[in-house]
């Protein structure tokens, strides 16, 4: 649980930051990966970094709060799934205006020899 945690805490501030060399460290690299959004689907990481993470976060927010609540793990051996609820505030860049989203996510890990990553993630707006 501890290790998860803190891949969590890592997902939280790449979100926060915007920070492609932190996300870097939280997905894997030996399997195909893949990032569900509203916006779209991210297959394999440099998709992910342009479309969702990068794109979408930097570029249409100047700053951004992500808070996770509700979190549940169950764990298969070397892989994981989790689940829980979100918040998201931010200000876009265009308008100044202060926005609040919330929604579900559910992730798969799986455990590398350098700790946990990120291989699916599926979110979705709670509403």
């Amino acid at each position: 649980m501890e290790r998860i945690d803190a891949l969590l805490k890592k997902y939280v501030e790449s979100v926060n930051t915007a920070n492609e060399e932190l996300a870097r460290e939280i997905w894997d690299r030996e399997g195909s990966i893949s990032f569900i959004h509203p916006k779209g689907y991210a297959i394999g990481f440099d998709e992910i970094m342009e479309h969702f993470r990068l794109g979408l976060m930097s570029e249409l927010f100047s700053k951004r709060n992500f808070k996770l609540k509700d979190i549940m793990i169950k764990y298969y051996g070397n892989t994981a799934f989790l689940e829980f609820r979100w918040d998201f505030y931010a200000i876009r860049k265009d308008t100044n205006d202060e926005i609040h989203a919330q929604g579900r996510e559910t992730q798969f890990i799986v455990l590398r020899d350098d700790g946990w990553k990120f291989s699916n993630i599926h979110w979705s707006p709670e509403g």
